[in-house]
């Protein structure tokens, strides 16, 4: 911690910032900064938010450096750094992390933990291989540990289609994390707050919740981790707004787009592409010759293999006709994916179906009444500050 606090106190210093001014921003006593000035005592929270503070044009590299120098004898920043890394999916530096501390017997389990996720992240195992040792990890009487393998659980359940195995245990994994403590816990309490918007947010867009899918993607878009995560949480409000606000909803798609085409990643890059043109083919549903001249632009992907089920929705759309739409409905309702059920249900009024059975069809949603939210604005450790040192450099 010495060459850490020697060179942010430097770099305060050098720039004549007030350590009030500082203090003011982490939200904490001033003598808290007189003590991290004199011995290098500091959160690592601080440090995330110092960073994005003091260094906005590439905080994370600076919290990476900082994450790779600290030594193991603050075992809650060491696990908080391994929360960082694997959040902003860094697996470069969680995989640095993993190897520097893999002998260190007050970290072995989250040393276990973390290699699990890096080999998730990494494809190195399937998603029941996960779910496997999630499940044994769930059994730990460390509480930070069983709520983060109840969060992986949920992903991997979500992604074999148990929708509503994902809302069940959420309620649980929910209740544990509003328990955390908002002083010592804060850091990681944000974290598995924004890992449980990114499990419940698709969840409950499948499940046709609109506005619980839109309250947990702005968790996502306003905690500002990344421009992937924010471009999915775009994509997603774009998808609540598809049928009832379609001018909105194309613009969210756009704004994903943008976003995402900011990571430099191809196949993102491609994937939010086409999203975007599936967005507005689906605006010319009616019109087979239309929306099959955008199907034909979409860049080459996957989504037959795969099931994309919208992608499947607008092949149906393509096929035309009322039992193409009743079976595409049937198909949908079947695999419990309400939203797109709802999507052709909302289509079959102009065939003749009677307007209660359209009704009927349409309405299935899963909105749970104890179901309750966290706050869209909870996360602020990741916030952008640049206007704090962009102000004092004008």
């Amino acid at each position: 911690m010495e060459a850490i606090r020697r060179e942010l106190c430097d770099f305060i210093e050098d720039h004549d910032i007030k350590y009030s001014q500082i203090a003011k921003e982490l939200r904490v006593d001033k003598s808290s900064m007189t003590k991290f000035k004199k011995d290098g005592t500091i959160g690592f929270r601080a440090l995330v938010v110092m960073a994005h503070l003091l260094f906005p044009k590439d905080p994370d590299s600076k919290i990476s450096s900082w994450c790779i120098q600290l030594d193991d004898t603050s075992k809650e920043m060491v696990k908080q750094a391994f929360e960082y890394a694997a959040i902003t999916r860094n697996t470069k530096l969680l995989e640095h992390l993993i190897n520097e501390h893999k002998g260190k017997y007050h970290l072995k389990s989250y040393v276990s933990m973390y290699r699990t996720i890096l080999n998730y992240m990494d494809m190195k195992i399937s998603i029941k291989e996960m779910i496997q040792e999630m499940n044994e990890f769930k059994a730990s009487k460390d509480k930070e540990l069983h709520i983060l393998a109840g969060i992986y659980k949920c992903y991997g359940n979500y992604s074999l289609g148990e929708y509503f195995l994902v809302i069940s245990e959420a309620m649980e994994i929910g209740r544990s994390i509003n328990k955390m403590n908002d002083k010592r816990e804060l850091f990681i309490k944000e974290c598995y707050i924004h890992r449980f918007a990114e499990m419940i947010a698709p969840t409950y867009l499948k499940l046709n919740n609109l506005k619980g899918a839109a309250h947990y993607a702005n968790i996502i878009l306003q905690a500002n981790i990344s421009p992937k995560l924010k471009a999915d949480a775009t994509y997603l409000l774009g998808m609540t707004k598809l049928l009832h606000n379609p001018d909105e909803s194309i613009k969210y798609f756009e704004k994903s787009y943008s976003l995402m085409r900011l990571t430099g990643v191809d196949y993102l890059i491609n994937d939010s592409y086409n999203n975007l043109v599936m967005a507005k083919a689906y605006q010319y549903r009616s019109d087979t010759q239309k929306l099959s001249k955008y199907l034909e632009t979409l860049e080459e992907v996957v989504y037959l293999e795969e099931g994309d089920s919208f992608y499947e929705c607008l092949k149906i759309y393509e096929k035309g006709g009322v039992d193409n739409l009743l079976e595409g409905h049937r198909k949908f309702l079947y695999k419990s994916n309400f939203f797109i059920s709802a999507l052709i249900a909302s289509d079959l009024l102009s065939t003749g179906i009677h307007p209660y059975l359209l009704e009927t069809l349409s309405s299935y949603k899963h909105n749970k009444k104890e179901m309750f939210y966290f706050e869209e604005d909870f996360i602020e450790c990741f916030s952008d500050r640049s206007v704090f040192f962009s102000s004092r450099t004008a």
